[in-house]
């Protein structure tokens, strides 16, 4: 099997390369434009994607996937997406990432997340955080959904899980993230300051509320896989995760295809993170990634894996399906599907032979991944006047004084 003429070998003590953004040495030379050509004319075809300017670094095997394994791949089926569900691996892994405690969800709460239609807030004995700042909004200003008289529907109530939620937080220290199966809501962290920090079963459901990736779960989890009518899912479950706060810069994706690390790059493709221009870093985050999956993980065969590096730990923050629907980041699927070893017969390769990619300069950035999920403007202004009576009385008061003004002239 041919090697992609975009994987060049280079000397690692030789002379410096040009790299959009910096000139380095690269053992491997990362060529987009030649890849794209070589995989149409392995496959006829190539799939679509941002292409990101980015440092690659590591060796690799000669290696290729076969044509008729991607639709295997990369639609799954549904027990390859509940594999993937937080509730399965956590158990094999507590030591390995934060402690998280479990809350059922019943058929009225996934309904409830999955309705269609404004946010409705339920109510909670403590409220949620963004009700009780005066700088951002309250519970109230929230918009509720409305019947055809023009009413406002009812706030739901769910109290055991509401107990539940609140028992939780208070065992995790009394702050905790909060998430579904597989998703949580970052898209609505804008509805507190740009934090998914939850103190209160108020905090956590109003994100639930606003979050579409909470509602994807709800419904939508299973809409890509081959047997979505007919095979077993995962129960609904909110997992509470333990707060901790995790540096960007030591965030990183894996690519696990047949259980083998394929690929990784950092988590982040909308910055530039200067610790890891140093070549010694990028050999610290190599090992240090060798060290987590050579050390005995029990994921899916196929799977999508968010690591945090901290000094002295290698956390598992995140377990994905290795799936079109999920972001591959600095990569393209195809090129992940790429790297795959096929031949059954072949030795497998070390861990250590991943290519690890990183952000090189400003050539390379891409658009953040919430750039699409921002506050509404009018709530802004609500927020930055200090709240909606404030913001009614200053637009009085300036009323008032355009009509002085008036009666002067």
């Amino acid at each position: 099997v041919a090697t992609p003429p975009r994987l060049r070998r280079g000397n690692p003590s030789g002379p410096a390369v040009d790299i959009p953004g910096r000139r380095v040495a690269t053992p491997w030379i990362f060529r987009g434009d030649e890849a794209t050509s070589w995989l149409r004319r392995r496959r006829g075809s190539s799939l679509a994607s941002t292409q990101a300017s980015a440092r690659s670094t590591g060796t690799m095997a000669s290696q290729t996937a076969h044509a008729e394994d991607v639709d295997s791949i990369l639609n799954p089926t549904c027990a390859d997406v509940a594999a993937c569900s937080i509730d399965r691996w956590y158990p094999h892994h507590k030591r390995r990432t934060f402690t998280t405690k479990f809350v059922p969800l019943d058929e009225p709460f996934v309904a409830w997340l999955a309705r269609d239609g404004p946010a409705v807030v339920p109510t909670t004995k403590r409220g949620a955080r963004v009700e009780r700042r005066g700088k951002t909004i309250v519970e109230n200003d929230c918009e509720l959904d409305s019947d055809d008289d023009g009413d406002a529907a009812a706030a739901p109530a769910f109290p055991e899980i509401e107990e539940g939620v609140e028992t939780a937080i208070a065992a995790l220290g009394g702050a905790a993230f909060c998430k579904l199966n597989w998703s949580a809501p970052r898209d609505a962290a804008w509805l507190s300051g740009g934090s998914l920090r939850c103190e209160s079963a108020g905090d956590c459901f109003a994100l639930l509320a606003c979050s579409e990736f909470a509602a994807h779960d709800a419904c939508r989890a299973y809409d890509r896989c081959l047997d979505k009518t007919t095979g077993a899912r995962a129960a609904p479950v909110l997992a509470l995760r333990k707060w901790r706060e995790v540096d960007p810069a030591r965030e990183f994706r894996c690519f696990l295809l047949d259980g083998v690390l394929v690929g990784a790059c950092q988590r982040r493709a909308d910055a530039v993170f200067p610790d890891l221009a140093d070549g010694s870093a990028l050999d610290d985050v190599r090992e240090r990634l060798v060290a987590l999956f050579d050390g005995g993980l029990r994921l899916p065969r196929h799977c999508v894996v968010d690591v945090a590096l901290e000094p002295q730990t290698a956390w598992l923050v995140d377990v994905n399906v290795a799936s079109s629907a999920t972001d591959p980041v600095l990569f393209r699927w195809d090129e992940l599907l790429a790297l795959r070893v096929v031949d059954a017969a072949a030795p497998r390769p070390a861990t250590g032979d991943f290519e690890l990619r990183v952000v090189d300069g400003e050539q390379g950035l891409q658009p953040a991944e919430l750039s699409s999920f921002r506050a509404p403007l009018d709530v802004t202004a609500i927020a930055e006047a200090g709240g909606l009576e404030e913001m009614m009385r200053r637009a009085r008061d300036e009323a008032s004084t355009s009509e002085d003004d008036d009666d002067d002239g």
